[in-house]
């Protein structure tokens, strides 16, 4: 009985997702990454395009959930699940404690002034306690670093690539969770086409999301790629 199940089953749902999305190989290509700097043996971040949920997910993916990277992000920017539907709690709790040393996210200067430090009332944000490293490792290259923090390679350069004035805004942990800190859903105003879900950018960077306004405070300092 196992055996004809796993024929007329399991078998064809596993060839049907051959086949996966772009944005599902983008989450799946950097849980690779992020399992080969952490060292993971190999045998454990195979088949993550076959299965739909990153290995690195896997135990934080709801087991009961039908719903999988591929069906949240399809689900459209207006209509995505809350994370806690498909995410364990202790998973969300473990990301969020990453933001515990306060966060960190970069604005143009022109677009602070026209627009305020929220889109549409939220914004996206990284750990201060990584931000530093991030930068570190972005080796002064602006295009380098925008690409990493998923803001676009031109974020921090003009057209010339010359350098834009660029704001740096740190909030600390209060402000954070006054702000309501919690993993993106995808449906928030700053959400582009490269959001997959798990609380991560493409690249492997954690983000989280908080409520912002004008009077929600945070140290704003003038920042240059170096």
């Amino acid at each position: 009985m196992g055996k004809d199940i796993g024929e007329a089953i399991i078998r064809p749902l596993k060839n049907s997702l051959d086949d996966m999305p772009v944005h599902v190989r983008q989450l799946a290509d950097m849980f690779r990454k992020h399992g080969k700097k952490q060292k993971r043996n190999d045998s454990e971040v195979t088949d993550l395009d076959n299965t739909g949920v990153p290995q690195e997910l896997r135990d934080g993916w709801k087991k009961d959930s039908w719903h999988t990277p591929d069906r949240v992000v399809a689900g459209g920017k207006q209509n995505r699940p809350y994370p806690a539907e498909y995410l364990d709690n202790d998973y969300i709790q473990q990301h969020i404690a990453r933001f515990d040393d306060g966060a960190t996210r970069f604005y143009r200067a022109d677009s602070l002034d026209k627009y305020g430090p929220g889109n549409n009332g939220t914004t996206f944000v990284f750990p201060t306690s990584e931000i530093d490293d991030i930068i570190k490792k972005a080796d002064g290259d602006p295009k380098k670093l925008g690409t990493m923090l998923g803001l676009g390679e031109n974020f921090f350069v003009d057209a010339d690539g010359n350098a834009v004035d660029i704001i740096r805004a740190d909030f600390d942990p209060e402000q954070l969770m006054n702000g309501n800190i919690r993993m993106p859903r995808g449906t928030e105003g700053g959400a582009n086409a490269q959001w997959i879900p798990g609380g991560y950018l493409p690249e492997g960077i954690p983000e989280a999301v908080f409520n912002v306004s004008d009077g929600s405070g945070g140290t704003f300092t003038h920042f240059y790629v170096k």
